[in-house]
This record gives structure tokens, C-alpha cells and sequence, in this order.
């Protein structure tokens, strides 16, 4: 008998090299297929790294290029480059990998489309881009133990946030994620480009160490959704397109991504600059009066004079406020418009309190609003997620009272609108409208009727649409939409909000016009249950508020108040730090600083802007500290003059930059040369 060398065996297949069968030249991308049906994603002629594509009918079918039978292939020109099919069956499944080039650009898109060849195609977990355990032939980034990956948060609610972390299975970021080296920021960026039906995410591979699958069909704690995502069901069934680029900066990537990643009508644009103005929620909470509201309004109008958008105008916003008088609130409306003032208000149309449960839909007759709360599919109620039941906009009645709530406040005069804990509305359920089969579905359905309503051709006038608690995706049904959770006037919370611009900068002026940092405490609030802001904290939350795209609300209680001096020391603050013109102007703008290291606790931001070089330096810190720059850094020449914006002062520097800031300080400054 002839014995079996087991270890000559396994020495034989780890030695074993996949071989290129097939290679699609497509410009600066080009692809390399293996005999083991591996795609390798190449840029410049380099490998980057190989992936497949893979998953799951509905009756539990697994699928994937790994181990299907390729049957065949097309490659067809699309004017900018090539678009290829790679068509696989498995499991009586037939799928294809369509890959999509651009002849000048490093990146591909692949979408995966799914056919069951026994019956009508139903899933609800595709895989577009299954990337495998790297080897020799990837790049060494993805073997590296130092490589990190971007976690994108789904939402902004429950003060979530941006993270970075080394590379490992079970983290899932969602809808856009990049594998990078933290020294050089080289570095693999990925993202879904199309949101409006699918929920997406970019996950630690549970099977192959040092991988990541970006799956169509994420459900899961970090969308609050406690049902499975969706079945999608048709004769084919295809995955949200996911775009794929290595590039020497993911900064550039991630900028490239938002570009691809815009509604297909492009951003929903305002005609204005940054809004300017006031919001209630911090200074008074569920205390609003309208006398407060009038008191605001005055104050910023008499007082306030740099403090506008470039029409000169300010918002003045009441939110969650209940009980006003609609008849006075109208007269303060007119009043407002008669001197270059608008208003603002607030819906939180996709969820309510269960105490809100026997309150009258409006248009339906005997119809409440706990006849509109979203089933899960077993038709029980959805618990509470945050406080509030997730309300099904399909139902018509939930419609019809949505579309009565904008009339209404469309005939009270109001020029802006805040849209609150959006994401209750994009849960995964069952809901009234069968043609509706997910969560995402749901809010693109949602934010339709948003837009329709809203339209200034039907309005007559322009209305400000603002995201506050949302999902980042799907966009361009917002002009504005809250880079972060909420934000008031401490340390901590300057340090959180800098966290979404490090990280979310590229969202500015690519998924939205504008980055919301919320709304700028810069003396007191009653919301967060801390002491009076120092100086130096409101500075920073005001210098903060100005990099980062942008809303320019201010939040404190201005009066009137009784035997109380805080609404006075509020002004005298606001004053100091909201007249500063040097700032303002840069707000206008409407741009955000990107951040000159892409790492926690980032304190550094710059930002070029017609033929100008501006930066921000901030000290986290409780005592105080020296800062010193290379001007190469900003891109500028070792010799300058350092403007400082917030005092008016200018310093010349010689080959370096030296900031010293007390505790918890900042700077935003202009560098010019001599």
C-alpha cells in the first residue's frame, strides 16, 4: 500500500499560485482574472487587491464566484471606458458581476445582479464586492497589522461617531468605509452610490482574516433595526452599484466618492449663502415662549449687525415648541419678513411620543396617530427606539396628515424647516404599501413627498430644508442635514463635532450644501445639564461652527427674564464673539475645512479657497499649549504673515508656525505672504 504524505500534500497546495486567465485592460484600471475566478482590481498596471462576489436566495441558496461555474463574459465600450459582465451559475442561481471603468479615473463601480433560474428571484443579502484573504500578489496594506479602516457611522443619532480602528472581522461601517495606511493615508476607498432602496455596509469579513464585503442588505443595532433588512423580490434582483478606487490620499477618495455618490438630480440647492440666525431648542428647551422668539429676534436684528448671510438676512427658529398661539406666531412672521428676518420651525414627521398615541391625524376623520405606527412583520407594534414609535408613511392616512402639517406651515408664513429623527422612518418593517419592501424605500418615499410639497414653484417662495436626527443616506432631498448629534457649548462636545468634520468633510457640498454643526451654544444651556460655557469653550464652539460647511445658529436665552442676568451675559458674549466680520465671511462661504491629519482627536483643519490659505488650530487640552507648524503643511512657503481672525492681529513666521493657546482655545487664521 502507498502511504499519503500529508505534509507534501499541504506544502504542494500553499505553494499553489492561482494563474491569470483572462485580463481586461480598461485605462488607468484594469483587471486580471484567475483560474480560481478571483478579479484583480489593478490600477496604473499594479495590483491593488483580488475579490469575488457572492449571496443569499431568500430559501437560504448560497451563491458565490469562489465556487460557481463561470459560463461566460461580455465587455462592451461605454464611451468613458468599458463596462464588463462576468456571469457565474451556482444553486440553480445565475449572477452577474458587472464592473464599470472610466478611462482617466482610478476607480471601478460593481454591481451584482441576481436571477433564479427556478422561480422569481427574492433576496436580501448580495455581496458586490467580496474581497478575499490577501496574499502575495495584493498590495501590502491589506497583510499589514498597522492598516486601519474608516467606520462610518449610519445615522447621527445617540451621539454615534466616526471612528478609525485596525482592520479586523465583526466591524461594519455603513455605506462607505476605506482601508488605509495611517502614515501615508494611502489607501482603498469604498462605497455604495445609489441608497435609495438597499441598506448598505463595508464589513469585517467573519470567514477571511484581513477582508471586507460590501453588502447590499445591512440590518443591524447600528441601523436600530431589530427585524432582518428587506426581501427584494423581481425576476432579477440587482445590489446598490459600489464604488471601488485606491488612491495615494482616501482624503481625495472620499471626495471623489461623494462626487459619485450625489443624488442622480445632483444637490438640492439653496439660493442663499450659509443661514444665519437663532434656534430655540439649547436656550429654552420645551420652554420656548413667544416672547422669547420676539426677544431673539430683536437681538440679533439690533445688535448682531455682522451676523447674517450675505442677504443680510437671519433665521429666527422655534423648535420643539408646543401650545403657541398660531395667530400671534403669524403676526411675528410678518413682522420678521418686513425687515429681512425669516422663520423656522420644527416636524418630527416619521416618529412620536406613545403618549401621542390618541392625538387626531389631520384630513382623516377618527384616524390617531397610533393608527399609523409601523408593524414589524409579524404585525406587532415596533418598540420605542429612542424614546419614539416609528411612524409608516405608506399608510395614506399618514400621508395625508404629513402633507396637511406643510401646508400649514407653509401658510403661517415659515422660510425653514427642521426634520427631526428621521431614521424611525427608515426601519425595517411591514408596512401598508407592499411595494415598499424596505426601510430605505420607505424614507425615498418619504423624502419625495418632502420635495414635492415643497417645491417654491408650488410654495411661491424658497423654504429651507434641514436634516437634523437622519440617516446620511439617501441625500440631495435636504439642503442642510446635521453633521453630528447634538452639540452645545463644552469641550467635549467642540471635540465631538470636529470628529464629523475630520472625518465627514467630504459630505459638505457633495451630499448636502451644507454640513449643519447644530445649533452654537455659546453661553448657557438648559438642555445638557452643565454649568455656564468658559469663554474660551464658546470661542471654540463658534470657531468650530464657522470651519465646518455650514449653519450659523446661535442658541442662548436672550430674554425677557425677571430678576435673572443670563439672558444679559448670553448677549454680551454673542456680541463679543458673533459680530466678528472676519469669521462671518469665512461661514459664507460655504465651504468646510478638511482636516490636516486623518486620526482621532484631530485639532489641525485648513482650508484653500480662491487663491487664499486658511487654518484652524484648536486646544483640547486643560492647560495651556504651544502648536508649531511646518507652512508646508498648509502648502504654503516657509515665510509669511499668520492674520489671526479672531483678534485681528498678524504674526510673521520664518519656516515655522507658532501657536500658543490656554486651555481649550482655538484660532482660525489666514496665512498671506510678506
Amino acid at each position: 500500500m502507498t502511504s499519503i504524505n500529508i505534509s507534501e500534500i499541504i506544502k504542494k497546495q500553499l505553494q499553489k499560485q492561482p494563474k491569470v486567465i483572462q485580463s481586461f485592460d480598461c485605462g488607468r484600471v484594469s483587471f486580471d482574472l484567475y483560474d480560481n475566478n478571483a478579479l484583480m482590481y489593478k490600477l496604473d498596471g499594479i495590483n491593488v487587491n483580488w475579490f469575488f462576489s457572492s449571496g443569499r436566495t431568500r430559501d437560504g441558496r448560497y451563491f458565490s464566484s469562489k465556487t460557481a461555474r463561470k459560463t461566460s463574459y461580455r465587455i462592451a465600450a461605454n464611451g468613458n471606458g468599458y463596462t464588463i459582465g462576468l456571469c457565474y451559475f451556482e444553486n440553480d442561481i445565475t449572477f452577474i458581476q458587472h464592473l464599470i471603468t472610466d478611462f482617466n479615473n482610478p476607480f471601478f463601480i460593481c454591481q451584482l445582479e441576481v436571477m433564479d433560474e427556478r422561480k422569481e428571484t427574492e433576496t436580501n443579502y448580495l455581496v458586490a464586492l467580496d474581497f478575499f484573504y490577501p496574499s502575495r500578489l495584493s498590495l501590502p496594506l491589506f497583510t499589514s497589522l498597522e492598516t486601519k479602516v474608516l467606520l462610518c457611522p449610519y445615522d447621527n443619532d445617540m451621539w454615534v461617531r466616526y471612528e478609525t480602528a485596525y482592520l479586523k472581522s465583526g466591524r461594519t461601517s455603513y455605506d462607505v468605509s476605506a482601508v488605509f495606511d495611517p502614515e501615508s493615508l494611502n489607501g482603498l476607498v469604498v462605497g455604495s452610490i445609489d441608497n435609495d432602496i438597499w441598506k448598505n455596509g463595508i464589513s469585517g469579513s467573519e470567514y477571511d482574516a484581513r477582508s471586507i464585503r460590501c453588502i447590499s442588505g445591512i440590518a443591524d443595532g447600528g441601523t436600530h433595526d431589530v427585524n432582518h433588512h428587506g426581501y427584494l423580490a423581481g425576476k432579477t434582483v440587482s445590489s446598490d452599484r459600489f464604488v471601488c478606487g485606491y488612491f495615494s490620499d482616501i482624503r481625495d477618495g472620499l471626495m471623489y466618492y461623494g462626487k459619485l455618490a450625489q443624488n442622480r438630480e445632483g444637490l438640492f440647492k439653496y439660493s442663499g449663502s450659509s443661514p444665519f440666525g437663532w434656534n430655540s431648542y439649547s436656550a429654552l428647551a420645551l420652554d420656548v415662549t413667544l416672547n422669547h422668539y420676539q426677544e431673539a429676534a430683536d437681538f440679533l436684528y439690533n445688535r448682531l449687525e455682522n451676523f447674517r448671510d450675505s442677504d443680510g438676512v437671519t433665521f429666527i427658529n422655534l423648535d420643539s415648541s408646543f401650545g403657541l398661539s398660531k395667530i400671534r406666531l403669524k403676526k411675528i412672521i410678518k413682522k420678521l419678513h418686513q425687515r429681512n428676518q425669516k422663520a423656522g420651525t420644527y416636524m418630527t414627521p416619521l416618529s412620536h411620543l406613545e403618549a401621542l398615541n390618541m392625538v387626531p391625524l389631520k384630513g382623516s376623520l377618527l384616524k390617531f396617530r397610533k393608527d399609523i405606527v409601523l408593524k414589524q412583520p409579524d404585525k406587532s407594534d415596533y418598540p420605542p427606539i429612542d424614546g419614539k414609535l416609528p411612524i409608516d408613511i405608506t399608510i395614506p392616512e399618514a400621508e395625508k396628515d404629513f402633507r396637511e402639517q406643510l401646508k400649514e406651515i407653509i401658510s403661517l408664513g415659515f422660510d425653514y424647516i427642521k426634520f427631526d429623527f428621521l431614521s424611525h422612518g427608515a426601519l425595517e418593517g411591514s408596512r401598508y404599501n407592499k411595494d415598499i419592501r424596505t426601510g430605505r424605500q420607505a424614507l425615498s418615499y418619504f423624502y419625495r413627498i418632502l420635495k414635492e410639497e415643497l417645491d417654491p414653484a408650488k410654495v411661491g417662495r424658497e423654504i429651507f430644508v434641514d436634516l437634523a436626527i437622519s440617516p446620511l443616506f439617501p441625500a440631495g432631498y435636504a439642503h442642510g442635514r446635521r453633521c453630528c448629534c447634538d452639540v452645545f457649548g463644552h469641550i467635549e462636545d467642540i471635540k465631538y463635532l470636529l470628529n464629523a468634520l475630520t472625518f465627514g468633510f467630504w459630505t459638505s457640498n457633495y451630499l448636502y450644501q451644507f454640513a449643519d454643526p447644530d445649533h452654537a451654544v455659546l453661553y448657557h444651556s438648559v438642555v445638557d445639564n452643565r454649568d455656564v460655557s468658559s469663554f474660551y469653550e464658546a470661542k471654540s464652539r463658534y470657531n468650530a461652527a464657522i470651519i465646518s460647511g455650514t449653519v450659523m445658529l446661535l442658541s442662548d436665552n436672550y430674554g425677557p427674564e425677571d430678576n435673572n442676568e443670563q439672558p444679559e451675559l448670553a448677549k454680551q458674549r454673542a456680541i463679543l464673539l458673533a459680530n466678528n466680520e472676519n469669521l462671518n465671511r469665512i461661514a459664507r462661504l460655504n465651504r468646510a475645512f478638511l482636516p490636516l491629519t486623518f486620526e482621532e482627536d484631530n485639532c489641525y483643519f485648513y482650508l484653500y479657497h480662491e487663491g487664499c490659505t486658511y487654518g484652524a488650530v484648536f486646544n483640547f487640552d486643560d492647560e495651556i499649549k504651544t502648536f508649531r507648524l511646518n507652512p508646508r503643511s498648509f502648502n504654503f512657503p516657509n515665510n509669511g504673515i499668520l492674520l489671526d481672525l479672531n483678534n485681528n492681529t498678524s504674526t510673521i513666521f520664518n519656516d515655522k508656525i507658532t501657536i500658543t493657546l490656554d486651555r481649550h482655545d482655538s484660532i482660525v487664521f489666514e496665512l498671506t505672504r510678506k
